[in-house]
Order: C-alpha cells, then sequence, then structure tokens
C-alpha cells in the first residue's frame, strides 16, 4: 500500500523512560552462558543497558503523567487536542480502549477522538498514517497525538539469553499537525502474514494453542522458553526477514519518493539490535552516520518506540533547529514493514524525560 500526504508535520516530540535501568554486565550472572560467550554477544548485538518499567506501571499512567508534564511546562495546551492515536502491545484492560483512560488520565474534553492500534514494530510508522489520516478528516483539525510503547518486560527473566538481553520500555508521546508546508510525505507498507509465526507472544489471546504450537514456541529455533506468557522469536527467520525482504522494500518506497539515497539525510529505523541495523544499512549501501544504531546499546528494544527514541537520542539538538529530509522505517512483528520519507526538524521540543515509573 502507497500514499501521499501533504501538508503535515511532526512537532515535537516526549520519550518517557523508566527510572529502574539494568546494565548487561550485571545481567551476565543470571543466565548460563560463559564470560566469553556474554562478551561476544555484547559486541556483537551492541548490548549494554537498558530500562524497564516497574511492576505497579501501565501505559495510561505513565502517558496520562507525561501529558500533563507538557501542558506544565507550556509544551502543549489541552484545547489544542483533536485526537490520541495509541499504539500499544500492552494495554491497561482488554475493554476499554487504553487511548480512553489516557484521555481521563490528561483531564481532556469529550470532544477528543480516541483509538487503540497495535503495530508492535511498525507501531510509530503505521501510527503516523493513522494520525496523517485523522489530520486530514477531522473538522477544524489542531493537533494529533501519537502515543507508542509498552510495559511489556516487567519482571523479566535474566536468564533468557533469547530475548531478554535486547528489550526494553519506553513510552514515547508525539505531536503532528497540519503545516501551511505542502511538501509530501510518502508512506509505504507491506504485511507478510504468511510470516506472522516468526515473532509470536501467544499467550494472553483468546486462541488456545494445539500441543504442536507449544512444542514449536518453546523450541530451540525460538529460544527454547517454556513460557508461554513471553516473546518468541524465529531470530534467523526475522533476520533473513530484515535482509532480504525488508531492504527491497526500503528501496522501494525511496523510488516510490522518486529521492535519491543520498538526498535522505538521516534514516531512523526501528532497533531490533544493532547488528540488524548495521547489517541493514550495509546491505542498503548506506553510510553508518546516516543510520544510527545505537538504541538498545542505551534503552534496549522498546519496540513501537524505538524510532522516536533513536531520533531523541541521537538528533534532536540538530532537529530542534534544522529541518532535515529523513526516512523512517518499522519493520518486525506480523511481518510487517511500513516506511515514511517526510522533512523532520525545527521541532517545538525533542526531550528526553527519566520518570519515577
Amino acid at each position: 500500500m502507497q500514499t501521499i500526504f501533504y501538508g503535515k508535520k511532526i512537532s515535537g516530540i516526549l520519550t518517557l523512560l523508566p527510572e529502574t535501568e539494568y546494565s548487561f554486565e550485571k545481567d551476565m550472572e543470571f543466565n548460563s552462558l560463559s564470560q566469553k560467550q556474554n562478551i561476544k554477544l555484547q559486541k556483537t548485538m551492541g548490548y549494554n543497558k537498558h530500562r524497564i518499567f516497574k511492576d505497579n506501571s501501565y501505559v495510561s499512567k505513565i502517558a496520562g503523567f507525561g501529558l500533563n508534564y507538557m501542558f506544565k511546562k507550556n509544551l502543549l495546551k489541552k484545547e489544542d487536542i483533536s485526537a490520541i492515536v495509541l499504539s500499544t502491545t500492552t494495554p491497561d484492560f482488554l475493554i476499554p480502549p487504553t487511548s480512553n483512560l489516557i484521555m481521563n488520565e490528561a483531564n481532556l474534553d469529550n470532544s477528543v477522538f480516541c483509538m487503540d492500534t497495535k503495530q508492535q514494530c511498525a507501531g510509530f510508522t503505521n501510527g503516523l498514517l493513522q494520525a496523517f489520516m485523522l489530520l486530514n478528516n477531522i473538522i477544524d483539525a489542531k493537533k494529533v497525538i501519537l502515543i507508542t510503547g509498552d510495559v511489556l518486560y516487567k519482571k523479566p527473566d535474566r536468564s533468557n539469553t533469547s530475548s531478554y538481553p535486547m528489550t526494553g520500555d519506553a513510552i514515547c508521546i508525539t505531536v503532528l499537525e497540519n503545516t501551511s508546508e505542502k511538501e509530501p510525505i510518502y508512506f509505504h507498507s507491506v504485511v507478510d502474514a504468511k510470516l506472522y509465526d516468526a515473532l509470536v507472544f501467544p499467550s494472553l489471546g483468546f486462541r488456545d494453542l494445539t500441543n504442536d504450537e507449544k512444542e514449536k514456541f518453546s523450541s530451540k529455533k525460538y529460544g527454547k522458553c517454556d513460557s508461554l506468557n513471553c516473546l518468541h522469536m524465529d531470530g534467523q527467520e526475522v533476520f533473513q526477514y530484515v535482509m532480504h525482504n525488508v531492504s527491497k522494500y526500503i528501496n522501494e518506497t525511496i523510488n516510490f519518493s522518486n529521492f535519491s539515497k543520498d538526498e535522505i539525510e538521516y534514516y531512523f529505523f526501528h532497533q531490533p539490535n544493532k547488528f540488524m541495523v548495521d547489517k541493514l544499512a550495509q546491505k542498503l549501501e548506506l553510510p553508518h552516520e546516516k543510520v544510527p544504531s545505537n538504541v538498545v546499546t542505551y534503552y534496549g528494544n522498546s519496540n513501537s518506540s524505538t524510532i522516536p527514541v533513536c531520533i531523541c537520542h541521537n538528533a534532536k539538538d540538530e532537529l530542534t533547529y534544522n529541518m532535515k529530509k529523513c526516512m523512517l522505517a518499522g519493520f518486525g512483528a506480523g511481518l510487517t514493514y511500513s516506511g515514511v520519507i517526510i522533512n523532520i526538524g525545527k521541532f517545538d521540543f525533542c526531550e528526553m524525560l527519566i520518570t519515577k515509573f
């Protein structure tokens, strides 16, 4: 699916980080790998530190805190919010929508439209699509708030060397609005649904797994985790998908935009780990300095929030004052890809905040 939007901009990003930080050096004490194996894993994947929200945290509480912080600091006005789009894998409740609960936490007017989406690794880029469509269609639309992130890793299993070292939590609040500048924004999405089982959280849904499925998801191929209540990933399948499919889709997105690779000044990709992002950049023949790959090194893989975290960590000072042509690409669970080519910068704010959560 391809489409073009005009006259839209990202006017600010707030990244909310957990207070609790774990170091990979300390994590090594909890797994069964040798020190040599751990050091090799750390060097290859870029693991160093990651942050995880506390047990009593939940999405609406953290996002509500962030919005109220923005109101207090005059970064955002309540009356300017026309809609909230939430992308999360960890809703407060199954019913009602968590975006409604965020609306309540922030004490917003009942005219604000709220919607939840569940897009995981492509949550930020697909969330931009939803926000842009709302800005197009809400009468007298002011600002749409895109909230991404999870509280997925509370009570982490530090012995799990398959997924735990890369995990991390962050909730990001991105403000979008219409602008008089009519620069095109190119959006391109591909869903490879037949590959869905490469990345699965098989518990907490209404589907009863067959014995064959339980055996498959607990196999060595998926990290040899017996508990269904955790992430099960066929790492090799995901890696091959990124190298072969995602690299092709990124080139298709660039061709769709009619820009050259050199004209794009930053590539902000979803960040499963440093190794995968670096290999993707190499496959695409992109210069290292244009493709930051250090998010997992400092914060862990925060699912739908890695792209705004990457922007805030690597380019917030530059993008506060300058406009850059950027490519944003989310890819993973689904298996899903979505890419956006957009001018971003001259933000009203771009801030990272370590919270009490």
